[in-house]
């Protein structure tokens, strides 16, 4: 028995096409069934347990905003995964941990410990889920990319985007129908245990896919690589800097006000989990379209084009976020949420690739964990700023505080945009 186990997790030189076919195939599957798990821990579903257990608006935008905050350990785990030949064992068991950890915040209520202590629970969950999937995420990602040719990655990142929201727009429908039914009986903490009980099997389904897949050995190195050289070679190396830069600014335009979106619509819009998802399945209706649009003229044309054309379009979607009231929400929430959609499905996969693009192949993995990590480190102090920004006007004028974070975003975006410019041209 230990003797199979050892050989599932073992990298291979000799892998044939079918595998890596069926490779691709079970890491599609993988990301459909992760994201059930994802979505009901995150959004407006974190938002009703945080509220669930007592906390407050500010405190429930710090809990959603741990996980970007948890990038900074990828440097740590960039040595790890370099000085290994294969990352597949590793990877598995810290998934494992991520999806259980976020599946054990959802039975917190249930336990009625008390606001203080739950929120704590919480909080540790979260922070211990996103620590492990920051931990494994750039590894991961390699592990993916060498399972696909390079002229093929727009159209597989494309397809793999788009079935991956069928997946979760879909199952998330069904579980905010689920949470809303016993919600208006007044027996939310049920309606979580519920959803908690199809995610435990959600969850065995989607570690068997990881397990499954096959994977390419990676190179090992002779020297081994250490936290110093990690932060150094992508320091050092000039072909680097651009992308350094525009992942800065990148930061700055994506998590300036996002922790407040979902508390926005439950909280001040006063909307149901069911339109929320309603809304948000909009946004992954025009997303799914996009997507394989997106990969397919990335690969036959340009991705510098993919990468601005959506960049700028979300910029303009997220302007639109300021201009929404509960007296607009009606017909204008769907027109923002559509064109966001639509910007996500280029910029996800524009993003993805751009990091492991402009990285030496042997060493993709620091290159794109201290980019990561980077990035975390200024993330927090940006998310501090916008929650001091936005929970310092006090109540008076709920729409005003919100906006002041979208229109902030918006304009970031577009500046993100600009210089992302200078960069591809450079």
């Amino acid at each position: 028995m230990t003797n199979r186990l050892k050989h599932i997790f073992e990298c291979s030189d000799h892998i044939t096409e079918k595998q890596y076919r069926n490779s691709r195939t079970l890491f599609i599957l993988d990301g459909c069934a992760s994201t059930q798990i994802f979505t009901v821990t995150s959004g407006a579903f974190l938002s009703g347990l945080a509220y669930l257990v007592g906390a407050g608006t500010a405190l429930t935008g710090v809990i959603a905003a741990l996980p970007t905050l948890m990038n900074t350990v990828q440097i740590f785990s960039s040595v790890i995964y370099e000085n290994r030949t294969g990352s597949k064992r590793i990877t598995v068991e810290f998934a494992l941990i991520q999806r259980l950890c976020l599946i054990m915040m959802l039975f917190v209520p249930t336990f009625m410990l008390g606001t203080k202590i739950s929120v704590a629970m919480i909080a540790v969950l979260y922070s211990s889920a996103h620590f492990c999937g920051a931990f494994i995420n750039t590894g991961a990602n390699n592990w993916l990319i060498s399972l696909v040719k390079n002229e093929q990655l727009g159209r597989y990142l494309g397809l793999k985007d788009s079935l991956t929201l069928v997946a979760s727009t879909g199952g998330s429908l069904i579980l905010s129908k689920i949470l809303d039914a016993y919600r208006f009986t007044d027996r939310e903490i049920m309606g979580f245990r519920v959803i908690g009980t199809l995610c435990v099997c959600i969850c065995v389904i989607d570690i068997i896919c990881l397990t499954l897949i096959r994977e390419p050995k990676n190179v090992k190195h002779i020297d081994p690589l250490n936290i110093r050289k990690a932060i150094q070679m992508p320091l050092m190396d000039q072909n680097y800097h651009n992308v350094l830069i525009f992942f800065l600014l990148w930061s700055i335009a994506s998590n300036f006000a996002s922790p407040f979106f979902s508390i926005y619509m439950l909280e001040n819009l006063e909307l149901s989990y069911f339109y929320i998802t309603s809304m948000n399945m909009i946004a992954s209706v025009a997303r799914i379209a996009a997507s394989n649009l997106w990969g397919r003229f990335a690969d036959s044309c340009s991705w510098k084009l993919v990468t601005l054309g959506s960049i700028y379009m979300l910029g303009l979607a997220y302007i639109g976020w300021g201009l929404l009231t509960k007296e607009n929400c009606s017909y204008w929430l769907p027109v923002v949420q559509a064109v966001s959609g639509a910007a996500w499905g280029g910029i996800n996969i524009a993003t993805f690739r751009m990091q492991f693009a402009f990285a030496p192949v042997e060493h993709r993995i620091s290159y794109v964990s201290f980019c990561s990590t980077m990035v975390g480190w200024l993330c927090r102090f940006f998310f501090i700023h916008a929650w001091f920004s936005i929970c310092s006007m006090g109540k008076k004028n709920q729409y005003f505080k919100y906006s002041h974070g979208y229109h902030a975003t918006g304009f970031y975006y577009i500046s993100s945009r600009s210089y992302r410019q200078c960069i591809i041209q450079s």
